[in-house]
């Protein structure tokens, strides 16, 4: 929480997460975020740059509005998928709490705050999102290899 960009995906903090998950400075980072935090607490995942690497057969455990049979429900550290507007997922976060209503909550980085619905964003941010605007999510913890 409180990295901001210092120019367009760039910044001493924005630069550092973008190096230590794979990334090249200058990356989109949403999905360099999601790298760095998964590898910052311990869990070996691959270095992808795009979100919608993340979004297998696999791991996908809700896709378009729905559960997935036969997998787990969402749960915190899972992975949102968004696409805002795009074919296919363009943007990463981070689950911190799905909960039973209409919103979850969410932390990514290279987004706005007061929940912006934008894939190029400033920083990290700490948002609630309507469930309806997540595409899919995937659970990485439990089986962290691609």
């Amino acid at each position: 929480m409180g990295v901001r960009e210092q120019g367009r995906n760039a910044g001493a903090e924005v630069e550092r997460i973008i190096k230590f998950a794979g990334g090249r400075v200058g990356d989109a980072w949403c999905s360099w975020y999601a790298v760095a935090c998964m590898r910052w607490a311990g869990v070996l995942v691959p270095r992808f740059g795009a979100a919608r690497a993340w979004f297998d057969k696999v791991h996908t455990v809700y896709l378009a509005g729905h559960p997935v049979p036969g997998k787990p429900a969402p749960q915190p550290a899972d992975l949102l998928g968004f696409r805002w507007g795009n074919p296919q997922i363009s943007h990463v976060e981070i689950l911190k709490l799905w909960g039973t209503g209409a919103f979850c909550r969410s932390l990514g980085g290279n987004t706005g705050g007061g929940g912006a619905r934008q894939r190029e964003g400033e920083g990290v941010y700490e948002n609630w999102r309507q469930k309806r605007q997540v595409w899919a999510v995937a659970n990485v913890i439990d089986n962290p290899k691609y």
